[in-house]
């Protein structure tokens, strides 16, 4: 589709052939357009299945083995980088590698705390001991509960218990039967009375041989049957013998307390050799102050409750509903490394409260009480990774406030407290508060690469904690070197995952893919996993073709297969352009009208295609309107290319005169956002063309930033950007004049498929490299852009002495109309 031309007294400079004449220094020679990666280059650096290590990441490694060497506190690490650059990949490896060194690892068991009950005491042993303390502390509650069994058959203890249990008997009945004797003689005998489902002992009357009531007595007496002096004076002595009997009750419990607490002393006298050897041996066996003092305290509560471990015939009191009794004396080992050979290495997939911390289990009561205890404790993941490594993704952990706010308070104490997830509701009723666990773990957080920069500067406690940043790079030098280890990654691929062989051909096709994703001719990606994508599906499709190895051409089908799944927005774009429904004209000139190039990334997939821009200017003072941003559809950085615009025109123009114009300028037919700087210079060129009225080649399409001097700056995604107008011109019809303008600076980006290349080659296909505003104009326009002379003017009929004149023109009829 061409536009026609519109007529100008300055017509481009036509050379014999009937083509704008165009500067040969301005063509990108073929040496810089041709790229290929060779078989017989493949050939001289493959190792075949050769050893290797990270590739790409010096710095990168270097942060990890720094990170995990170092003591110090707040030496944790942060590992930023894009993903598919094989992060986590290197982490691990990188640990293994300290995995060894095991010093640093505890047991962790919770006991019950005989204080504060509802305190769980934490206890740390040396790897692999905490299970055995367990053993010998349940070992020392059978040794009790033996030795009581075993009392029955010791005469002499049962000899004592019973002559302790017959005399308080005997001192008992007599005090009782001393006391009824004196009741019987004062018509008075003892009786049991049900008083609301419950029995009380009291004193009554007897009246002619029978116990009676002071209500039935008092029946009588109004009757005349019983004198009152006599019910009165009965009544003062019941009241007299009821303080008595209450006296002698009182005594009666005091002794029989006294009695059970021989007993108790008795039972502990016979235990007590038993339990302490059995205490010394395991004190002997397992050192700390914290282990022994709570011993200390689990020695005197098993004396005091010596009951509990009584047989279950025996009249000693049960276990009660609920927990039982002698559970107390059991311990809850949390985290056992008696199988650990290495430091722990964990990576928390899905990490929230519960599994970092640790948790509190409950159970419910016959009354419907939640209920917990010391044995209900949980460990979490920073507790098991002690003296170890966790590794845990920064977007699963940061955006939970509590969550991270609880990590970062672990890391800078160095403790772990295993507590109720924290959150709106009040605390379940039965919460336990354990004792904190002292932890020694380094954190390793994987995350995207702006994180670390956003939390160092926002989180002020972050930069303490977490010192080392580990960047991964997406792109590494290109070298012998470096391209033999990408030899050496895609023959392991090949061989770990069994898949086709692959022959250097192919080899070369992936290599010149690894190059493709760097976007420099001189580098390669890092973006490990992308890599490995191609050659998976690659041997799906050498499958399907019933080929035995993959060569570039199935790499070749393998990229066109990704294309066609992904480029359907790219298809309905060209059906638009094809159809004309999109005005793109890749034919003739036009003034105030320009093909740019914009790039549509949809993360998986980026191609471009050209967009027309066009401007229209008038004296006055509004300046250079920017109606993307108007109408809401323009970023920050291409609003910043605008307002660079402005300079350029007044310092490159307007020196002497001021810059009097209104002008607008638009991408047609754009309904997304525009954002971005790469089509400043084609604004700067339709622009000036609207000015001077000088028409532009509608066949070459232009990228590139500028700079407030006029100077062109790189930009990015130059390979899709030239491979989309080559489409389009190849979809709409080849002139053989058709080409792309793009910055000097972007000569290292060239990285074009094979039919582009070819077509260069044949000519059909220009591309040309400048560094300059006035480079551009030359290849668009066909006229000199005109230089400064010593007296300050352009040369005459040059594009910029056309654009200096028409410019202050408008700063003339601006003033001659009063500024308006």
């Amino acid at each position: 589709m061409s536009q026609q031309s519109s007529p100008s007294a300055n017509a481009p400079i036509e050379s014999l052939d009937g083509q704008p004449h165009i500067s040969s220094a301005l063509r990108v020679p073929d040496d810089l357009i041709r790229f290929a990666v060779t078989e017989d280059d493949i050939n001289r650096m493959d190792n075949g299945d050769r050893e290797f290590d990270i590739i790409g990441q010096p710095r990168a490694l270097r942060a990890l083995h720094m990170a995990l060497q170092m003591r110090g506190r707040g030496y944790n690490l942060f590992v930023t980088g894009v993903p598919g650059t094989g992060r986590r990949s290197a982490v691990f490896q990188v640990a293994e590698q300290y995995r060894s060194d095991t010093s640093r690892l505890r047991d962790y068991a919770y006991v019950f705390n005989f204080r504060r009950h509802d305190r769980p005491r934490l206890l740390t042993f040396a790897p692999g001991a905490g299970t055995p303390f367990r053993t010998r502390v349940k070992a020392l509650v059978d040794t009790v509960q033996r030795s009581l069994e075993a009392l029955s058959e010791n005469r002499g203890f049962t000899e004592q218990r019973d002559r302790i249990i017959i005399e308080a008997e005997g001192r008992e009945n007599r005090a009782l039967r001393d006391f009824e004797g004196r009741l019987g003689k004062e018509g008075f005998q003892i009786v049991q009375v049900e008083d609301s489902q419950d029995q009380r002992t009291d004193i009554a009357p007897v009246l002619d041989g029978e116990a009676t009531s002071f209500d039935a007595m008092q029946k009588r007496v109004n009757g005349g049957e019983i004198e009152e002096s006599h019910w009165r004076a009965l009544r003062e002595k019941y009241y007299q013998y009821m303080d008595e009997m209450n006296q002698i009750f009182i005594r009666l419990r005091g002794e029989r307390s006294r009695v059970e607490q021989s007993l108790k002393e008795l039972r502990v006298g016979a235990v007590a050799p038993h339990l302490d050897a059995a205490m010394a041996e395991i004190r002997a066996a397992f050192e700390g102050a914290e282990i022994h003092a709570w011993l200390a305290e689990l020695r005197a509560d098993m004396v005091e409750n010596i009951e509990w471990f009584m047989p279950a015939d025996n009249d000693a009191p049960q276990d009660e509903p609920g927990e039982p009794q002698l559970a107390r004396y059991d311990v809850n080992v949390i985290v056992d490394h008696g199988d650990t050979a290495r430091a722990p290495l964990i990576f928390e997939s899905h990490p929230d409260y519960q599994k970092l911390f640790g948790s509190q289990e409950f159970s419910l009561e016959p009354t419907g009480e939640a209920r917990s205890s010391f044995m209900m404790l949980r460990a979490g993941a920073l507790l098991s990774a002690s003296g170890g490594f966790l590794v845990l993704r920064a977007e699963d952990v940061i955006p939970h406030e509590e969550l991270w706010n609880a990590l970062k308070r672990a890391i800078n104490e160095a403790k772990a407290e295993i507590r109720p997830v924290p959150g709106p509701f009040p605390v379940q009723a039965g919460a336990l508060k354990p004792e904190p666990a002292p932890i020694d773990v380094k954190v390793i957080l994987t995350g995207p690469e702006p994180l670390y920069d956003i939390l160092f500067n926002q989180d002020e406690e972050f930069g303490k904690l977490f010192k080392v940043p580990a960047e991964f790079d997406s792109m590494m030098n290109r070298t012998d070197e470096t391209t033999r280890e990408y030899v050496g990654f895609a023959r392991m691929i090949t061989r770990d995952e069994g898949l086709r062989a692959l022959e250097p051909s192919g080899i070369a096709a992936i290599v010149e893919y690894g190059i493709r994703l760097s976007e420099f001719r001189d580098k390669l990606s890092t973006r490990f996993s992308l890599v490995a994508d191609v050659m998976r599906e690659a041997d799906h499709w050498a499958r399907s073709e019933g080929r035995t190895t993959i060569d570039r051409s199935v790499i070749d089908r393998t990229l066109a297969e990704r294309r066609y799944l992904y480029n359907l927005p790219e298809e309905k774009i060209d059906e638009q352009i094809v159809s004309g429904e999109l005005l793109i004209g890749v034919t003739g000139s036009a003034v105030g009208r320009i093909n740019g190039l914009a790039v549509i990334d949809r993360g998986f997939y980026a191609f471009a295609r050209p967009m027309l821009i066009t401007a229209r200017t008038a004296p006055g003072s509004d300046g250079i309107i920017n109606i993307e941003r108007e109408s809401g559809l323009s970023g920050e950085l291409h609003d910043k290319g605008i307002y660079i615009l402005e300079g350029f025109l007044q310092s490159k123009y307007a020196k002497d005169f001021p810059l009097s114009i209104t002008a607008s300028v638009c991408f047609e037919q754009s309904y997304v956002e525009v954002d971005g700087d790469s089509a400043s210079s084609a604004e700067v060129y339709v622009l000036l063309s609207s000015i001077a009225e000088v028409p532009l080649r509608q066949d070459i399409a232009v990228t590139g930033s500028v700079n407030q001097m006029g100077e062109i700056q790189p930009v990015g995604g130059i390979s899709e950007k030239i491979e989309g107008f080559f489409a389009v011109c190849k979809y709409l019809g080849l002139t053989g004049t058709q080409g792309v303008i793009i910055p000097r600076q972007n000569l290292p980006n060239l990285i074009l498929d094979r039919e582009v290349q070819q077509a260069v080659f044949d000519r059909r296909f220009h591309i040309y490299a400048i560094s300059t505003i006035d480079e551009g104009l030359e290849i668009l326009t066909g006229m000199d852009a005109g230089a400064r002379s010593a007296r300050g003017r352009f040369e005459g009929g040059s594009v910029n002495a056309v654009v200096e004149r028409r410019l202050r023109e408008m700063a003339h009829q601006v003033k001659s109309f009063g500024g308006n």
